[in-house]
């Protein structure tokens, strides 16, 4: 297994629950990957402030509720609190070899898997290897920021600060200074609307317009509309559905200086903040277009018009990223990652991968179903189809989602919760009638231990 974070230890608690020997590695010296606030491994890009967008019930395992005492949309220090509750409930610290950076993960001719590995920060220590019947690959998708690229015309020239928001930590270094932030995610929304409370003049950039979504609908949190009777409704009809509601409740993106976006808000995540909406509206926060160019303290944009700038902020996303396998092996081009049910990738044996699956609400409950369907592929109690079958079925589903989703690197991993549920259950049932009378997998072989590196 590799990663600690929340698909690591979903899949590390089904591992364990089922007594299959595995190995976790975590570069970190702790658990919770993104919601441990400064980790020292580098991957977490969680600021001071920062309080999960994402309601306490949706943001529940289904094997462990967040405490009623909660907030509905917690700190990340809570978040924090739960991952590391969740860890000690099931007993998983014993399995995580913490301090452990995973650098090399090899296919072998004859099957199975060399994963290299070296305590974190000793470049003199030796690489340690060792064989591996499976590997999970749990490493997330929040760590490595990405920046616009071809890099905007004039950035060189710059003076003033630039950072990613992965970088961001509070906005007391941006008193009085005039800040730009660019991107129109979530990370974008709550920053600019953070800074714009201390800062000279805000301005959020966006190439293209974005729906922003309360974080309350009707007096419930807006995830909740996820398990709703307007979830139910064909998409067609969907669609329409919430742009009405987000009318009713947000009133006209323009009566805060925001251009309404041509897809419906169903086409793309959501971007969700109640702060920036009122900053918007007291004038506290300024809506660009797209940047066209910078110059020494200033920056052009693609309407003509050119602003005083102090300080850049990038909250242009994370690049999907696997350092510790060979582009040929695997690679997620694109933002897409060529896997059947966002896990197995189709001629790759024994290789799985956790939690690249991005629902418009919380990924946390649909890790432990991925990852019981994973640890039924190494008990062999279901078998996959052939290889051309997953590639047929990832190109069928590669279609859908071109129809439903926005063509960005951002949605390359977006799906719809209930119809990912959905298509696992009916794998699941598929997969038992392919494996009665099946050979067992290596993994079920007697000596072959441990069955799993948890990376």
């Amino acid at each position: 297994m590799i990663g600690a974070g929340p698909s690591g230890l979903a899949a590390s608690k089904v591992l364990a629950a089922r007594n299959v020997p595995f190995d976790c590695f975590e570069a970190g010296s702790g658990i919770g990957g993104l919601w441990r606030y400064g980790n020292d491994n580098g991957m977490s890009g969680v600021y001071a402030s920062l309080h999960a967008n994402i309601s306490k019930e949706s943001m529940s395992f289904s094997s462990l509720a967040m405490p009623e005492t909660y907030p509905v949309f917690p700190h990340h220090s809570k978040v924090l609190a739960y991952l590391e509750d969740y860890a000690a409930s099931f007993g998983l610290h014993r399995h995580i070899a913490f301090g452990t950076e995973v650098t090399s993960v090899r296919p072998l001719d004859d099957g199975g898997w060399e994963v290299g590995r070296q305590r974190r920060g000793d470049t003199a220590a030796a690489v340690k290897t060792q064989r591996y019947t499976e590997v999970v690959v749990a490493n997330g998708h929040h760590w490595n920021p990405r920046l616009p690229d071809p890099a905007v015309p004039g950035a060189e020239d710059f003076e003033g600060s630039v950072l990613h928001s992965h970088d961001y930590r509070s906005p007391e270094s941006y008193t009085g200074r005039r800040v730009l932030v660019i991107g129109m995610g979530n990370s974008a929304c709550e920053i600019a609307a953070e800074i714009s409370r201390t800062a000279a003049r805000t301005f959020l950039s966006a190439r293209d317009a974005a729906h922003v979504f309360p974080k309350m609908l009707l007096g419930r949190p807006a995830d909740h509309l996820v398990w709703s009777p307007l979830s139910r409704l064909p998409r067609f009809l969907k669609g329409p559905a919430m742009a009405l509601l987000l009318r009713l409740t947000r009133g006209a993106l323009a009566h805060y200086g925001l251009p309404e976006p041509v897809r419906g808000p169903l086409a793309a995540h959501p971007s969700t903040s109640d702060e920036l909406l009122v900053q918007l509206a007291r004038g506290a926060v300024t809506p660009k277009p797209g940047v066209s160019s910078f110059g020494r303290d200033t920056a052009a944009f693609t309407d003509g018009s050119r602003e005083p700038v102090d300080a850049v902020v990038y909250a242009t996303g994370y690049s999907i990223s696997f350092p510790f396998l060979d582009p040929s092996v695997f690679a997620a081009r694109d933002g897409r990652t060529e896997l059947y049910l966002r896990t197995v990738p189709p001629r790759l044996p024994g290789l799985y991968f956790m939690g690249l699956a991005q629902p418009a609400g919380a990924a946390f409950p649909l890790l432990e179903p991925q990852a019981e369907w994973v640890a039924d592929l190494i008990a062999g109690t279901v078998a996959l189809p052939s290889p051309q079958d997953m590639t047929r079925a990832i190109s069928r589903e590669w279609r859908r989602h071109e129809r439903t989703y926005v063509s960005t690197y951002r949605h390359g991993i977006e799906i719809d919760v209930r119809s990912y549920q959905r298509a696992l259950r009916r794998e699941l049932r598929a997969g038992r009638r392919r494996a009665r009378g099946a050979v067992p997998p290596p993994s079920a072989v007697a000596g072959s231990a441990p069955a799993i590196e948890a990376l």
